[in-house]
């Protein structure tokens, strides 16, 4: 499997991954008994779309987003952008969870409700690092991978 180094590229899989989370998502939400097994059969192809999508991102976005020993000054500077960027995502996430809970708690079966919206948005939340990476990086130059033989 090739790493994608252009930006049309990772932003693709950026799509698919978000997409995936959104599945996952509305799953997780329809997750009661008249849908349940709908919702079950929507949350198993998202979380196989959105996992795969991020984990291929992960190696796409290359070296920021890597160890602090092993990074740059600039490449520090854009992971820890990425993780700032994140961290507001995940703060946004967590006001969704808020209030899907206060819908949550006059439903019966509140806990199993509450408990798999979180266990989404928390998924969601972890991929948002190299979903910013992969939407913000350049294009890779082609001269930095002469002579380097791929696999």
């Amino acid at each position: 499997m090739t790493v994608t180094r252009t930006r049309t590229e990772r932003r693709r899989l950026a799509v698919a991954a978000v997409i995936g989370h959104l599945v996952v998502i509305a799953g997780a939400a329809l997750l009661r008994e008249p849908t349940l097994w709908f919702a079950v059969g929507m949350m198993g192809p998202g979380l196989c779309l959105c996992v795969g999508a991020a984990a291929v991102l992960r190696k796409a976005v290359g070296r920021p987003g890597s160890a602090a020993k092993d990074l740059d000054e600039r490449e520090l500077l854009l992971r820890d952008r990425a993780h700032y960027a994140a961290f507001q995502g995940i703060c946004a996430l967590m006001l969704v969870d808020l209030v899907y809970g206060l819908y949550a708690a006059g439903q019966p079966d509140s806990g199993s409700l509450l408990s798999s919206m979180t266990a989404a948005l928390f998924v969601f939340g972890t991929s948002l690092p190299a979903l910013w990476l992969a939407w913000r990086l350049p294009d890779d130059d082609p001269e930095d991978f002469e002579g380097v033989t791929p696999g």
